[in-house]
């Protein structure tokens, strides 16, 4: 019963995010990172706890209006669908962590393809770019991973709370000015993974958002991008720190269940930015400040869970 009452805070929020991102354009990460610093949480904490609400996160937003079909698979089409199954089983003895990785990398890979493949022709960004910005951005998430051990800790909130208004006054400017950034686009978008790093701020929903005057055609991949960069980061952290947040598994199914029941914003076809979304972005940061949380650190789950095994 104490492992339910822990996580039910987890499962409340992710849910309430997604209610109040469908009904405000609001990104779910601006109500989620300060929630979890209020609460106590390290940076490393939040961190790794965005990092795969993000990955998780970005599975359910991007089969929203779409589900994979076994029967129309592209990388493991036909007797290839055994790779990722056997291989999977085969890691389970051998190191059951790597096993789970190996099977959502798989799916991962999978999503993206299937992803790329359905794009009608017209809008079809080209493959290489794609990987190369993947590439590009799951090094600028590392950088902020490895980087946010350097921040100050006591601190650490107000870097964050900084770090939200400006990416929200970047999303706002850029829907006032489509002409803006032209060039340099996709380079822009590939260093805000910086942030998710740092801060775990995911704003791959503004993307829907932004509408270019100069042809952009990369901006339909940006969320696979992000969560593609987070599961490097996710795999980062483990590898470095073993770190893994389960509680994040939980808030992002607080999360899908919001988005399966209420869907999810639909941003204005002229490009303009949501002010409701604005609005919340500012009372979030306000809040935030307003408490000063002290970063104690949040229940430790894998304790609670050896002392309900006891051992």
């Amino acid at each position: 019963m104490e492992i339910v009452l822990a996580l039910l805070p987890y499962l409340t929020a992710g849910f309430c995010a997604a209610v109040v991102s469908r009904f405000t354009g609001v990104a779910l990460s601006f109500i989620v990172v300060p929630t979890l610093l209020i609460w106590g949480a390290t940076p490393a904490e939040l961190v790794s706890f965005m990092l795969t609400f993000a990955v998780y996160n970005g599975f359910t937003s991007e089969t929203q209006d779409f589900r994979l079909n076994i029967k129309n698979l592209v990388l493991f089409k036909g007797w290839r669908l055994a790779i990722p199954l056997v291989g999977s089983v085969v890691l389970s003895f051998i190191m059951p962590p790597a096993a789970i990785a190996f099977f959502i990398f798989c799916f991962i890979a999978e999503l993206a393809m299937s992803m790329y493949n359905r794009l009608p022709a017209n809008e079809k960004p080209e493959l290489k770019g794609v990987i190369l910005s993947v590439v590009t951005a799951a090094v600028w998430c590392l950088v902020g991973v490895f980087a946010v051990r350097l921040l100050p800790v006591d601190y650490y909130f107000i870097l964050v709370g900084l770090g939200i208004l400006g990416l929200t006054a970047f999303t706002w400017y850029a829907s006032k000015h489509c002409d803006a950034f032209r060039g340099t686009w996709s380079v822009i978008w590939n260093f805000l993974l910086l942030f998710l790093g740092l801060f775990g701020l995911d704003i791959s929903i503004y993307a829907k958002a932004l509408r270019r005057s100069f042809p952009s055609k990369q901006d339909v991949m940006i969320p696979v991008i992000y969560f593609v960069a987070a599961f490097v980061g996710v795999l980062a952290l483990f590898a470095s720190d073993f770190l893994f947040s389960m509680e994040a598994l939980v808030a992002a199914v607080g999360a899908a269940i919001g988005m399966r029941l209420f869907g999810m914003y639909e941003f204005s076809q002229r490009g303009t930015f949501s002010y409701a979304a604005i609005a919340v972005t500012i009372l979030a940061v306000v809040s935030l400040y307003l408490v000063s949380p002290a970063p104690h650190g949040l229940v430790n789950m894998e304790e609670l869970f050896n002392v309900y095994t006891g051992q």
